[in-house]
């Protein structure tokens, strides 16, 4: 409605999740890296946590176009399974012909199948979204096709993506939790992080530079929405409706308050109640923090240790892209 108005091309704050609006914040990059990383070790199994509308389903679809011609992957946007519908699922996408639904006949079917198409050395990732809704017995069946080994190695690796309970779930099962080798959370945005944010998808939406959103509007956007992305792009959409609405050049602050209860959130602000990790203050995968329980692995700490080394690079490679 407001594009010919504020001189856009697209819409800047839509909600659906679109990767070429994808900000890549130190912890958005360090995320994409460790799944990248699934891919290409022999045994990489990934989880990557965070609130709602932090920008995890974005993330994957960043993933997979990454992985396009040199991937292969099973792609399971949803959970809500449950007995041998996951092995029904993956041989659907495998198109498959199983006579019945009997679980060994399935497993034994992927089996084969995976051996086929990784026999050329190409790797395979189970990529999983909302896994946050996954059963245990769920939860075991992936750790068995982790598990499934061909003439190179496992031949299934594993990323998986889903809300903070998905950590709780794992925890539960300790073989399934000695499996996965790199672990990630993603937080609201710093404030710092919001302004960029906000910017970048301005520009995307061409605008080359944010004409619209004030320093102090960016921060008070990022005191209500606590630099949750779905909420910020939530925020922005509507303060551009108000002004358009009354055919101002840009919102105002006083926009805030009115558009707070049309959009069904809190009038109170969030920020304080769950500070964001600090883009200069990255944390290690192996730290307390940001690991599952448990987790141990001269291969993890190696792997931490490189990366973060490179987390100077990667905040200049962001400052670069944004």
């Amino acid at each position: 409605m407001y594009l010919q108005h504020f001189n856009l091309k697209r819409a800047p704050f839509e909600m659906k999740p679109d990767d070429e609006f994808l900000y890549m914040s130190t912890q958005h990059s360090r995320a994409l890296l460790f799944m990248d990383y699934a891919a290409w070790n022999p045994e990489g199994f990934v989880i990557i946590s965070g609130e709602i509308g932090a920008g995890k389903t974005t993330l994957l679809k960043r993933l997979l176009k990454n992985y396009s011609g040199k991937v292969n992957t099973f792609h399971v946007a949803y959970t809500n399974l449950e007995n041998n519908e996951l092995f029904l699922y993956l041989a659907k996408q495998a198109k498959l012909k199983v006579g019945d639904g009997n679980k060994v006949t399935l497993l034994y079917a992927i089996s084969e199948y995976l051996k086929k198409v990784t026999k050329s050395g190409t790797p395979f990732v189970m990529v999983i979204d909302e896994a946050q809704n996954l059963t245990k017995q769920n939860l075991e069946d992936i750790r068995l096709l982790s598990g499934l080994e061909g003439p190179n190695g496992p031949m299934m690796k594993v990323v998986m993506l889903g809300q903070p309970e998905l950590q709780e779930n794992i925890n539960q099962i300790s073989q399934l939790r000695q499996r996965v080798k790199l672990y990630c959370h993603l937080n609201g945005l710093s404030e710092e992080e919001t302004c960029s944010y906000i910017d970048y998808r301005l520009k995307v939406a061409g605008m080359p530079s944010n004409q619209l959103f004030d320093r102090e509007l960016m921060r008070v956007v990022y005191q209500y929405t606590g630099g949750i992305p779905r909420l910020i792009n939530k925020v922005c959409d509507a303060l551009l409706m108000c002004a358009f609405g009354d055919e101002r050049s840009k919102p105002i602050i006083s926009d805030v308050e009115d558009v707070l209860n049309n959009l069904m959130l809190d009038g109170e602000p969030v920020s304080s109640k769950s500070a964001p990790q600090k883009p200069d203050e990255p944390k290690a995968a192996d730290s307390s923090e940001n690991t599952l329980e448990g987790l141990d692995g001269s291969s993890v700490s190696r792997i931490v240790s490189a990366l973060e080394s490179i987390d100077n690079s990667l905040k200049e490679l962001v400052k670069k892209i944004n």
